[in-house]
């Protein structure tokens, strides 16, 4: 999952089993299914059900079943566990379908009856080079890289409780609960030709705000239902040993690289870190989605069971809840999610995903993965479960001269440049807020004003117009032309050009310049967001309300 936050913004198992398939097949396919009554409408707006939305408000024969779209069964309790702990009438048929339904109907992803799908696990490595990564695997291919996870110092100090509250415990993480649902997302919207109808007791998308060490005061807790899915503090970083396969992106050709590192090193867009706890064989879930951008996620503790689709292939049998990906050009406008249960998958309403071919992998602890932007997937995380990832824009493209240079060994994620950082300068817009899925700033502002000054060295009159016609297009900040001013005598005032002129690599230093322009994309963006420690915010993104109240530990 990398992730979906800012409000109103798109942005996203058990252990393998000897056939590769997951875990949940080792037990034999139980029996039943959950019956749902069937509703008239109630006037224009039609009945709302309990823990679940109303796809279709359909007048129906007494006794049938009412076409309904639940929420996740995960999510509701219901399926978060192996499917010998479940209930069986969860999966077994109803009299009217035994016979008629498609194999594989009511099972989850990865049950037996998905076998006819599969294609297999993905490739597990153990090492890559960037000309093998660039030129075999992106931007379509995942792969594990075992054990290197083990280089990074969190693999041994992460499994410390301790360790993260003196260290990161008093810096805020942004928490999930553990069993994805983002139906609230489609409250009141028009999808597969019907209106989505929310009920008042519908379990809504939630996330909250507290201090690491708050969190990890509770997380062990059974009835504690939360997850650190967060911005990666900044502290962090020099824990991490990043690998250097995706080394070698293109730079602009004025971008010197990060301080104390080099141009081969590829411009990182944002950092995530997340914990979670989970009882006994009970796992947590994400929804099917896909991302934006490219991940490398490291574990450091517990497992991961991944399952995947490729959507430049199998597209046109996996439904996605706002058909933001075009298969024609194999490009989306934004993060999407399916409306498939991938704990138990409705085959009657979605035939032809029982053809979707699907490859799956598991991540142990000290292993890494790549998962490419715009990669379905669907992940069960068991344990205690301690993960880093890192991202870089699907905009990246591979110099095979790397840029001038040859590419490093790995280095700590401390050690690489940024676009979104936490918790940011104090004197920034974005000082303290979880940054996931923010505008491109650097490719948006910095790319162009450096192409202009290489061109001929920049006056302070240009730059100054520059940037305020920036802020101006993106509504603030409103001291833009002032803030830009000093800007440009501090990057004077060192610039060994001289003549009150600034060159191109300069605009690349200079932390002032950098932290203006992320000013101006959050103000583009909508501006800064609230984001009040120890309360919990009710999110209905598409229908643009909230519901925030205290949250009480």
């Amino acid at each position: 999952r990398g992730v979906r936050s800012r409000p109103g913004t798109w942005r996203r198992l058990g252990r393998r089993s000897a056939l590769g398939r997951s875990s949940l097949a080792r037990s034999p396919p139980p029996s039943g299914r959950m019956r749902l009554p069937c509703h008239r409408p109630a006037g224009a707006r039609g009945v709302a059900l309990v823990v679940a939305v109303v796809l279709e408000a359909r007048v129906c024969e007494a006794g049938a079943i009412a076409q309904v779209f639940e929420q996740n069964c995960a999510a509701r309790k219901l399926c978060n566990r192996p499917m010998a702990e479940r209930d069986a009438t969860l999966h077994k048929l109803p009299a009217e379908l035994v016979g008629k339904a498609p194999k594989g109907h009511l099972m989850p992803l990865g049950h037996p009856d998905f076998e006819g799908s599969w294609d297999g696990e993905i490739d597990v490595v153990q090492d890559m080079t960037p000309e093998t990564f660039w030129t075999k695997y992106w931007p379509r291919k995942p792969f594990i890289l075992k054990g290197f996870a083990k280089r990074s110092q969190a693999f041994e100090r992460w499994q410390d409780d301790a360790y993260l509250e003196k260290h990161f415990g008093d810096l805020k993480a942004k928490c999930e609960p553990k069993n994805e649902d983002r139906l609230t997302d489609y409250c009141n919207q028009e999808r597969f030709g019907q209106r989505i109808q929310c009920g008042e007791n519908t379990i809504p998308y939630t996330e909250s705000y507290m201090k690491i060490g708050k969190f990890l005061k509770h997380y062990r807790s059974p009835t504690f239902d939360k997850y650190i899915v967060t911005q990666m503090p900044d502290a962090m970083g020099a824990d991490i040993v990043l690998p250097n396969f995706h080394s070698c992106a293109k730079r602009h050709p004025a971008d010197p690289g990060p301080v104390g590192g080099g141009r081969w090193m590829t411009q990182m867009y944002e950092h995530n870190f997340w914990l979670s706890h989970n009882n006994g064989n009970n796992f947590s879930t994400s929804v099917i989605h896909y991302d934006m951008n490219h991940q490398i996620m490291c574990q450091f503790s517990g497992t991961k069971e991944w399952i995947m689709w490729d959507l430049a292939t199998e597209a046109d049998k996996i439904p996605l809840w706002s058909g933001l990906y075009d298969a024609g050009k194999k490009a989306a406008q934004g993060s999407d999610d399916s409306p498939i249960d991938g704990e138990r998958v409705d085959l009657v309403r979605w035939p032809k995903f029982a053809e979707a071919k699907w490859r799956n992998g598991t991540l142990e602890a000290g292993d890494c993965l790549y998962t490419p932007a715009l990669l379905l997937h669907y992940v069960r995380s068991f344990g205690r479960n301690v993960a880093a990832m890192s991202m870089f824009q699907a905009g990246e493209r591979f110099d095979p001269k790397c840029n001038g240079e040859s590419p490093g060994e790995p280095q700590t994620l401390d050690r690489y440049d940024v676009m979104w950082s936490f918790p940011e300068d104090k004197s920034s817009l974005g000082h303290n807020t979880v940054k996931m899925g923010y505008p491109n700033w650097l490719r948006r502002y910095l790319w162009p004003l450096a192409s202009q000054a290489k061109e001929k060295s920049l006056s302070k009159s240009d730059f100054v117009r520059y940037v305020v016609r920036q802020a101006k297009e993106a509504g603030g900040p409103k001291n833009a032309k002032a803030r830009a001013a000093k800007v440009f005598d501090t990057i004077a005032s060192a610039n060994i050009v001289g003549g009150g002129v600034v060159d191109a690599a300069s605009l690349f230093r200079s932390e002032e310049l950098r932290r203006l322009l992320k000013d101006i994309a959050i103000e583009g963006d909508g501006g800064p967001v609230d984001q009040p420690e120890d309360t919990e915010v009710d999110r209905f993104d598409l229908s643009g309300s909230t519901k925030m109240r205290k949250l009480d530990l």
